[in-house]
């Protein structure tokens, strides 16, 4: 009588086939956003994963994959209350969230397959408007979505776009290999806004590879409502970039985002030169004729899928994004270059 044996596929084997996915959210109180983040999770279809919640303050929640951890200490340290993940995580994958990003039923089968290439150390996916937005909240969207107002060089992070390596991702949707991830030792603390451009930075640099963007991992993130909102985050990122430029060379010292800068300094300078006529005022006027064409088509291209209405919003967005992210950009980089100067003075004076 032939003997059967029993053959058990290592536990190694069921991690790689099913490995244990971790997200993380990092909040100060419970919101109607986070609320909907995690019932979009409670609709995964698959079901290896356990969600992360870092605040605080305590925050009631119903659903049983979901735990919380509490530190007052973090308050308004988004880093460090990402970097919870480094003790209390146990999946193999990191996912990184916002509370205002939530999530189709496919997400987490997506991240499944797009790490089962053993190659990607990190991915990212599209950050898509959600249907449900305002008026005004789509308006903002549309301007991310527009060539012009994502800089030239970013509309990927806010429409489907072709798979493709990228060096600087938001880690409202960045998902990273928990080894990886410890390797580099997590967020920088308390630096925010940032925080995603320096993590991306250190992977590059310690592991030689950028992050996969993967059109498969799409998720949906309210937007800032113009104007007010819109622009205080525009302002926020302008500054951080601006430090980032000095500090950063490698991912930050780009011409895409020197020319906002450059354009709100030639507006700015325009009276100076139509007073001393010390250019040609038809001349001068080129750049600003060909600006304002170019919002035109942008506003154009954006009314086909949005209407006139929210196009001609979105174009008077774009514009103002340009001109106060300019003006937080100048303000952030000359005060490095002054900063750093001081510095350099300071090292001198005392050596002499």
């Amino acid at each position: 009588m032939a003997i059967r044996s029993r053959f058990r596929f290592p536990r190694e084997y069921w991690m790689m086939k099913y490995p244990f996915i971790s997200v993380i959210f990092p909040v100060e109180k419970k919101t109607a956003y986070l609320t909907q983040a995690l019932e979009q999770y409670a609709r995964q279809t698959y079901r290896h994963f356990e969600v992360i919640i870092s605040s605080t303050r305590p925050v009631p929640l119903k659903h049983p994959f979901v735990s919380v951890v509490v530190n007052p200490h973090l308050a308004h340290d988004v880093s460090s209350k990402r970097n919870v993940v480094l003790t209390y995580a146990s999946g193999t994958i990191f996912v990184f969230n916002d509370d205002d990003v939530y999530v189709p039923p496919d997400y987490l089968a997506h991240v499944k397959g797009v790490f089962a290439n053993k190659q990607i150390v990190a991915a990212c996916g599209p950050l898509l408007t959600p249907p449900d937005d305002s008026f005004m909240q789509k308006a903002s969207g549309a301007v991310w979505e527009s060539y012009l107002g994502s800089f030239g060089a970013g509309m990927y992070r806010s429409k489907v776009m072709s798979r493709r390596t990228v060096y600087d991702y938001p880690a409202a949707n960045l998902v990273v290999r928990a080894d990886v991830f410890k390797t580099i030792n997590g967020f920088t603390p308390h630096l925010f806004p940032g925080e995603d451009t320096k993590l991306c930075l250190d992977i590059v640099n310690t592991f030689g590879k950028g992050v996969t963007y993967d059109p498969r991992l799409v998720v949906y993130h309210h937007r800032k409502a113009l104007f007010r909102d819109h622009l205080r985050q525009v302002g926020r990122y302008g500054t951080q970039r601006g430090w980032f430029a000095i500090t950063y060379p490698e991912t930050s010292f780009r011409i895409q985002y020197f020319l906002p800068a450059a354009l709100t300094a030639y507006i700015l300078l325009l009276p100076f030169i139509f007073v001393t006529n010390v250019v040609n005022p038809v001349y001068a006027l080129v750049p600003l004729i060909m600006y304002g064409m170019l919002a035109a088509i942008e506003g154009s291209i954006l009314a086909g899928t949005y209407g006139i209405t929210i196009a001609g919003i979105a174009t008077a967005g774009i514009i103002s994004t340009h001109m106060y992210y300019g003006i937080c950009f100048s303000k952030s980089f000359a005060g490095k270059i002054v900063s750093r100067v001081t510095t350099f003075i300071r090292l001198v004076t005392k050596k002499m």
